[in-house]
């Protein structure tokens, strides 16, 4: 990650409101400590588009394949305060449990290119281009999942939900690829709900996402928030860590009873002793903890015929 965004994000991570109890608790990683990762080098570099910021890292587990897939998205609010770096722990956990994973960098909301649609359009182009990808790589493409943290977490659900985009709405596609499931880590899942939760942490970066136009008002809500696109017919685990300041728990819960009373299937756990990025973060006891879900939960994707729908 560049210096600058690093700085950046470290303040993001840790907004002076929550410093102190950071600093007490003496438990809680920085984000300084969940960009310092220093692991395997990625197996190919691909880009999907022609701007700089339009590619994704492929790494392959060992042996021959065919590989189920996991598309890795980050978070950093929507903002170029984070890159897709921070992500490398998770995309090496994920692909030491057999799965190839295609960690995606795209434009963000402050960057040219990334305001609307243009942040939506870079993941999503970025997912569908794993079908070039599999005429080179041994992919899986029958078994897809997405797993996104914080505003990542948002895309990735997203993603998940393109196929309920009706015709004629600028973020429709005809022919998305299948997504089998979706694991949101920290993940802001209602855009209209996060906005009325005035979290200080990502400010009024979801009303930026759409436009200008607060989620609660806007149009672009109802096929840019995965609330507004429910139910998907794909699987989604959902997990918050007990004191998360950025995305608290409170959104996850309300995200998944909605999501349930709709017919989805959607399950959310909240994690103990964890904030914002000990989730993504392999080396502390609350990603041991999240990771006894989701490993579990990538499994049954991995076995199922189910198709989304």
């Amino acid at each position: 990650m560049r210096s600058a965004a690093a700085a950046a994000l470290l303040a993001f991570a840790v907004p002076a409101s929550a410093a102190a109890q950071v600093a007490e608790a003496a438990r809680y990683i920085t984000s300084r400590e969940a960009v310092a990762w220093e692991g395997r080098p990625f197996d190919a570099l691909v880009p999907y588009g022609a701007d700089s910021l339009q590619f994704a890292e492929l790494r392959l587990p060992a042996g021959p394949g065919p590989f189920p897939v996991a598309v890795v998205v980050h978070g950093g609010c929507w903002l170029s305060i984070a890159g897709n770096d921070y992500m490398d722990p998770v995309a090496e956990a994920l692909t030491a449990a057999g799965w190839a994973t295609w960690n995606v960098e795209f434009r963000r909301l402050d960057e040219p290119g990334g305001a609307w649609p243009g942040i939506f359009r870079d993941v999503a182009a970025a997912t569908d281009h794993l079908r070039q990808v599999a005429r080179h790589h041994p992919l899986d493409l029958d078994h897809v999942v997405t797993v996104g943290h914080s505003s990542g977490g948002h895309l990735a659900l997203w993603l998940a939900s393109r196929h309920r985009i009706p015709t004629g709405a600028e973020l429709h596609d005809a022919d998305p690829i299948p997504i089998h499931g979706v694991v949101s880590l920290a993940g802001i899942a209602d855009l209209a709900h996060y906005h009325g939760m005035n979290v200080p942490a990502c400010g009024d970066t979801p009303t930026q996402l759409l436009g200008g136009t607060p989620p609660p008002e806007s149009p672009r809500t109802a096929q840019a928030s995965p609330a507004a696109l429910l139910p998907t017919g794909v699987p989604q685990l959902l997990l918050t860590g007990a004191d998360d300041y950025a995305v608290p728990p409170a959104h996850g819960e309300a995200y998944a009873a909605l999501a349930v009373a709709k017919g989805q299937e959607a399950v959310h756990h909240v994690i103990p002793r964890s904030s914002h990025f000990e989730i993504v973060a392999p080396w502390t006891d609350p990603w041991k903890e999240a990771w006894g879900f989701i490993l579990p939960f990538l499994e049954r994707v991995r076995t199922s015929t189910r198709r989304p729908g």
